[in-house]
């Protein structure tokens, strides 16, 4: 059964108290990138980056990385996937060059067991967005939970990284005395062998980043994420009607990311 996190929140320097997950009571699994990123063809992946700054700025209200968190994040996790620079500066300057003012919505669905999905997509036409994600609603027998949906999750700063190399002993021991140290809120390993997830607050994450970097983990990427406040447990049926769901979604050209609570 899920545990649910029992840490102090809103903690900003050392924690004495690290949560530690298994692979099987993942949170990490419940983060779902949209567009399958990891395995996007390069001009795919080009069109996704542009769509991820795209979205950034509209989070953080900049073009300027260094007065967007928001976008600093998008464009040091697009230079890890071996996105070129100028590839990067170049969708810099469509995105700031756009005048179609693309805003950003939430989708908010409710499912089976009162689980929940959330979508984040960034939309030039939201109404006709929204008319697309109703009929995918109701063909696929969920509801609306607009203003519901999103309370159910809560933003964190999400690190993943490699164990240092030359490590000996149980790497997770050691990650934890290393979270406490770096003001992580939790860890936990990946479903990649020597892969590990550290969750902090966000206004912790530079710090937490860079203190892991000091203890020789190499980050793999630094995003903020919304994770599950509790997960919910189907039976098969029901978690066929969520796979359908969310191949559904997938095909959505607006869409960029998903969360669910489900196990």
């Amino acid at each position: 059964m899920f545990v649910p996190r029992c840490l102090a929140r809103g903690l900003s320097s050392f924690s004495t108290h690290v949560s530690v997950r298994n692979a099987g009571h993942s949170k990490w699994a419940n983060i779902r990138h949209i567009k399958g990123e990891k395995d996007l063809e390069k001009s795919k992946l080009i069109t996704f980056t542009l769509q991820r700054i795209r979205t950034a700025i509209q989070e953080g209200g900049s073009a300027n990385p260094d007065h967007n968190i928001h976008l600093a994040q998008i464009i040091e996790v697009a230079k890890k996937k071996n996105v070129p620079i100028a590839t990067i500066q170049s969708c810099l300057k469509n995105a700031q060059a756009d005048k179609s003012n693309p805003k950003i919505l939430w989708f908010e669905i409710r499912g089976p067991r009162n689980c929940f999905l959330i979508a984040q997509a960034l939309c030039e036409h939201p109404k006709k967005s929204k008319d697309m994600m109703s009929s995918i609603i109701r063909r696929n027998g969920v509801q609306w939970a607009d203003n519901v949906g999103k309370s159910m999750f809560e933003q964190k700063g999400i690190i993943v990284a490699t164990v240092p190399e030359g490590s000996t002993g149980d790497p997770m021991e050691k990650a934890v005395d290393d979270a406490i140290e770096c003001g992580a809120e939790e860890v936990e390993p990946t479903d990649q062998t020597g892969e590990l997830v550290f969750f902090c607050s966000l206004q912790d994450m530079n710090i937490v980043r860079t203190k892991l970097e000091s203890k020789n983990y190499k980050v793999i990427s630094a995003e903020f994420e919304f994770i599950p406040k509790m997960t919910v447990a189907l039976n098969d049926q029901e978690t066929e009607v969520m796979a359908k769901l969310m191949n559904k979604i997938d095909e959505h050209p607006d869409v960029v990311k998903v969360y669910t609570n489900i196990e």
